[in-house]
């Protein structure tokens, strides 16, 4: 029987700075307004980079040959921050109006909207499964060199297209549109206050952005624990009592949690004796809280049994979970996966190709996007417990994963856990650690790469989340 985890610490509040509420359709109306402004909404004269929204914030750039209106002298500069902020100013969105002479983190670089994001816990990396919302701040990099260039207003956006207002965009404001699996796209920075307007979905099981947990018991019964950390109040797994969500799973040598569809829900890959994969898809909307149970599970490969380790990660982060396969002689390849370009045949797009050698030496290899970007890291634990991080961006490492620079250690001592977990707890995109040990006591080791001044699992000291957990044949995430 499955034991049921108890939380033995008091309740902690995580929760974003305070503010009053945003509303997300204002910022959306002030947007519009602008767009349908035509004394400001285009250079004058066109071409020349002379605009309102620079000559509103930033009174030290040129004006020469630059008109007035509105009591403003028009100055010349890049303006889609310009305009950005500006939006967000009148809408009354929280430190939109602290001038960047004064502290503000607001100012006329595009990367600032990230900056903002990151600062108030509001950032949401391209390939994190973030649903964006209107109003919030959508940054791209043109040219994937890492350095951001531009910046719009999200007016909407659905499964597979986010719609935007932009300023600076051929010289002038324009309403645009673009492909959610876009990987010039960068991320997204909500305003801080902004009220959802729609479930946030993410890699979980639920798809609220938290990952939540799937444990089997010795009789092959599946339990979930849901876990939405702020709802919580900061106790992950605690949300209600675990429910039963399947059966059967003792036939399988492995089950692999893995957002296969990149729909944002987490699905399961299953591996019989005989090596078949299988695929148990899940959208927990859709399958009205039942996940697994949208069609009966199809097969997806077969010849699995050769691998002596299978690794879920979306390596390329194009929001589609891939597989990496490790032989018995320690080398890696890599099967990559777009559900939606595969024509729902996963990890078919291509002949699988190396992606490195020699990871028989480490006992343990976990998936996690340890940095936060959308592109799945790599920690590697080896006998003596010291674990390394193999970072991974795959566009800047020109599609060779895990070769951004030599791997470092980010920690020692794991040989005395049981188990290691990765899961985006805390739901700030960045990937935690569960770490269960002997007596079955669950501890979490909370992430923010960029808060922890790239020094992963150190914001605090560990915290127990739970016990019980010792008679669980599997944790899944």
């Amino acid at each position: 029987m499955l034991a049921v985890p108890v939380v033995a610490l008091s309740v902690v509040a995580v929760s974003a700075t305070q503010a009053s509420a945003v509303s997300r359709p204002a910022i959306v109306s002030v947007a519009q307004d602008q767009l349908g402004d035509s004394t400001r909404n285009h250079e004058s004269p066109m071409g020349s980079g002379c605009n309102y929204y620079t000559g509103y914030f930033r009174s030290w750039k040129p004006a020469d040959g630059c008109p007035s209106s509105d009591g403003v002298r028009w100055r010349d500069s890049d303006w889609c921050a310009d305009f950005a902020k500006y939006v967000w100013q009148r809408a009354g969105v929280p430190y939109a109006d602290v001038p960047e002479g004064s502290g503000g983190v607001l100012t006329g670089w595009a990367s600032s909207f990230k900056d903002y994001g990151v600062k108030h816990g509001t950032w949401h990396a391209f390939g994190s499964g973030y649903s964006p919302q209107p109003g919030d701040a959508i940054v791209f990099d043109w040219d994937r060199s890492g350095d951001i260039d531009h910046v719009g207003i999200v007016t909407s956006a659905n499964a597979s297209t986010v719609y935007t207002i932009e300023g600076n965009s051929g010289d002038r404001t324009q309403s645009n549109s673009y492909s959610r699996s876009n990987t010039d796209i960068v991320g997204y920075s909500a305003p801080v206050g902004g009220t959802v307007d729609e479930p946030r979905v993410g890699n979980s099981v639920t798809g609220d952005s938290y990952a939540d947990l799937l444990a089997v018991d010795a009789g092959g019964k599946m339990l979930l624990y849901s876990n939405n950390f702020v709802r919580d109040d900061g106790q992950p797994f605690t949300g209600s009592a675990p429910r039963e969500v399947g059966h059967g799973w003792s036939s399988s040598t492995r089950i692999i949690p893995a957002d296969v569809t990149g729909d944002g829900f987490t699905d399961l890959l299953a591996v019989d004796a005989a090596g078949k994969m299988l695929l148990y898809s899940n959208n927990f909307v859709r399958d009205d809280g039942q996940p697994f149970t949208g069609s009966a599970p199809r097969e997806v490969g077969h010849g699995w049994s050769s691998t002596t380790r299978i690794i879920p990660a979306d390596v390329t982060g194009d929001g589609f979970t891939d597989l990496l396969a490790v032989d018995a002689a320690g080398k890696m390849l890599l099967y990559s996966n777009n559900f939606v370009r595969d024509d729902g045949q996963p990890f078919t797009g291509g002949a699988p190709r190396e992606v490195g050698h020699g990871w028989s030496s480490t006992t343990r290899i976990i998936p996690a996007d340890v940095t936060g970007d959308g592109f799945t890291d790599l920690l590697a634990v080896d006998a003596a417990g010291k674990m390394l991080l193999y970072s991974n961006n795959f566009v800047r490492d020109d599609g060779q994963p895990f070769t951004g620079g030599a791997p470092r250690e980010v920690g020692h001592g794991w040989s005395s856990t049981t188990r290691i977990i990765p899961a985006d707890v805390t739901g700030d995109g960045f990937t935690d650690l569960l770490a269960v040990d002997a007596a079955g006591k669950m501890l979490l080791y909370s992430n923010n790469f960029v808060r922890d001044d790239g020094q992963p699992f150190t914001g605090g000291t560990p915290r127990e989340v739970g016990h019980g957990w010792a008679g669980s044949t599997r944790i899944l995430t």
